[in-house]
């Protein structure tokens, strides 16, 4: 995507409140998918049960863990994913633009908090409609 679709993307998320419910972490997510942002960019997170923190990726980094991390899982689960992947790469070979997630964001590096309890995991993908609250960074120990 160049400058230019990035930009349009950007002010039609700016414009249309009822397709995105934070339009402000819309834009972090698009940052990490169309800039070179995704090392950088943490985000702490107010979800349904829990508080969780991490390093904002790009649909395809995460895509990309994903499926390294199916290599210690079921050889049939495995083999159905790397099938879909490949479709999705064949079609796009075909001049089929692949369509981006606009629904969900992605994190690394990621710290799961509920209650009193710390979970960490490697990566994590929740939808954006399932956040009620946000902010740039991490807690601090205090």
């Amino acid at each position: 995507m160049g400058v230019r679709e990035a930009a349009q993307s950007v002010l039609r998320v700016l414009i249309d409140r009822d397709a995105h419910p934070d339009p402000y972490l819309e834009l972090v997510r698009l940052g990490a998918e169309h800039e070179d942002i995704e090392a950088k960019t943490k985000v702490t997170l107010i979800v349904p049960g829990g508080i969780v923190t991490g390093t904002v990726i790009s649909p395809a980094a995460w895509e990309q863990q994903f499926v390294r991390q199916l290599q210690d899982e079921d050889h049939d689960l495995r083999r159905a994913v790397r099938t879909a992947l490949d479709r999705v790469e064949d079609n796009a070979d075909n001049g089929k633009r692949r369509v981006l997630d606009r629904w969900h964001i992605h994190l690394r590096d990621v710290t799961i908090r509920d209650g009193r309890t710390t979970h960490t995991l490697p990566t994590w993908r929740g939808p954006i409609a399932a956040v009620s609250g946000w902010t740039l960074g991490h807690p601090e120990k205090g």
